[in-house]
């Protein structure tokens, strides 16, 4: 079953107190190193779903260029309004999510390399010296596990340095077969997936750096893939080969009922407060996201009243998280709070706070209570 959140009292009193705290504080022991989710709350008999850890990061490699389409352009520090998060809207490597279908491999980077195959015959190779000697770039990209949800707040933001998985495959002087239609990626852990062939012109990056840091063991060193609008086990992470191929293949979560597709759904978390405050002026704080889809809208309901907006501290565009807060004043007792969002091209939030189908990813409006002393 996925980790429960944790439910230890968070004094959150005034707003300035409140900027004190926040998602990082409370993310040490939501997002870090987790047990493995299982799928038994919300029903199906204990079929597996992705699972996380941590580990301190690799020394740096060379510094990158930043991507034109990056909000983040230079230093790592986003540009615009600072949400009242403890560490700002750039998740620290110790605090990211980390979900992986086995134990975290020891990779040899000097004799590693990436095999690129065209219906399974090796066309190309590129080793770690080579690829990372590219002229890289950098960009910001939020990545959200299809198990996260309520009780697993399985969500993170940073800035990854790579390059466009096309562009890797020009410096390797490969191109796409005809009639390709789907990538397959392997792992060294032996975990598999797929990608439709279009994504590549999302597109999807491989990426070695994380946070202008060699990517940590656990988050896929020496090379992990970034699909955007496709959830976390469509990114896999210590990947050893690319296969072109034209036939329909089943994935490792695939196999057990995960969707396929892996769409990120539309989705609203309150991270803060996660229990009891005390009565009088609070803040609540918590992520919107809808991968490729910004958005535009996070709305907050007290206790079954009116929808009302709640300021957008950090919402710089597709791919990347949004942090909303919302100020409020409680009298003493229990109330509830719901939250929802609104993307740009008009996809909300299911109004369940359960949502509908686990298999899919959570796309539900949180709702949590609230107890006030």
């Amino acid at each position: 079953m996925a980790p429960r959140r944790t439910r230890s009292t968070v004094q959150v009193q005034t707003r300035r107190e409140f900027m004190e705290r926040s998602i990082g504080a409370v993310a040490s022991a939501g997002l870090a190193a987790c047990l493995p989710p299982r799928r038994t709350s919300r029903g199906d008999g204990g079929v597996p779903a992705p699972q996380d850890g941590n580990m301190p990061p690799k020394d740096a490699i060379a510094g990158a260029q930043p991507d034109a389409g990056s909000s983040n352009q230079d230093s790592g520090e986003p540009s615009g309004p600072q949400p009242v998060t403890a560490y700002g809207p750039i998740t620290p490597n110790e605090y990211f999510y980390i979900t992986s279908s086995s134990s975290n491999p020891e990779v040899d980077a000097s004799t590693w390399t990436l095999s690129i195959k065209n219906r399974g015959v090796e066309i190309a190779s590129i080793d770690y010296a080579t690829l990372t000697g590219l002229p890289a770039r950098t960009k910001e990209h939020t990545l959200e596990c299809i198990s996260a949800g309520p009780d697993y707040l399985a969500i993170s933001n940073a800035i990854w340095t790579g390059l466009p998985l096309t562009e890797v495959f020009h410096a390797a002087k490969v191109q796409v077969s005809p009639g390709t239609t789907e990538l397959v990626f392997r792992s060294v852990d032996d975990y598999y997936t797929s990608i439709p062939v279009g994504d590549l012109q999302k597109p999807a990056w491989l990426v070695w750096l994380m946070n202008h840091v060699a990517l940590p063991t656990e988050h896929g060193y020496p090379v992990r893939l970034l699909v955007p609008g496709r959830y976390g086990m469509k990114n896999p992470k210590w990947i050893t080969s690319i296969d072109f191929v034209d036939q329909p293949f089943t994935g490792y979560w695939d196999q057990y009922g995960w969707s396929k597709e892996a769409v990120y759904q539309t989705n609203a978390l309150v991270h803060v407060p996660l229990d009891d405050v005390p009565a009088g002026e609070i803040v609540v704080n918590g992520t919107a996201f809808a991968g490729s889809d910004p958005i535009v809208s996070v709305e907050v309901s007290v206790d079954g009243g009116e929808w009302r907006q709640a300021t957008r501290d950090y919402a710089p565009g597709p791919d990347i998280w949004t942090l909303w807060h919302y100020d409020l004043v409680l009298e003493p007792g229990a109330h509830t709070l719901q939250v929802r969002c609104t993307t740009l091209s008009g996809s909300q939030s299911d109004p369940s706070p359960n949502d509908s189908d686990y298999y899919d990813g959570y796309g539900g409006s949180e709702l949590v209570t609230i107890n006030a002393t």
